[in-house]
């Protein structure tokens, strides 16, 4: 089927959507990386409460908000290493 004269794509068309979807991917990457960061910073701040729960005879349990925190982080991470994000550093 041929394509009328605004259904037909011009020559930059196709470079003008070659550089949005390449927008769209570094803004993916960048979100993709926020989100580790943040996921970093909660698992971080739920080992350091679950160390001071072992160090409190009192305070043995974890609390449901960190037990939810540490499930939320193990499947950011998870996550991001299916994405092949990077980790900082490396």
């Amino acid at each position: 089927m041929k394509k009328t004269g605004s259904e037909q794509d011009s020559p930059a068309e196709p470079l003008e959507r070659a550089r949005l979807q390449a927008d769209v991917s570094k803004q993916r990457v960048r979100i993709a990386k926020d989100e580790l960061k943040r996921a970093r910073k909660r698992l971080k701040e739920a080992k350091r409460e679950a160390k001071r729960a072992r160090k409190e005879p009192e305070r043995r349990k974890l609390t449901a908000s960190s037990l939810a925190c540490l499930d939320l982080v193990e499947r950011a991470m998870q996550a991001v290493a299916v994405r092949g994000v990077p980790r900082p550093g490396k």
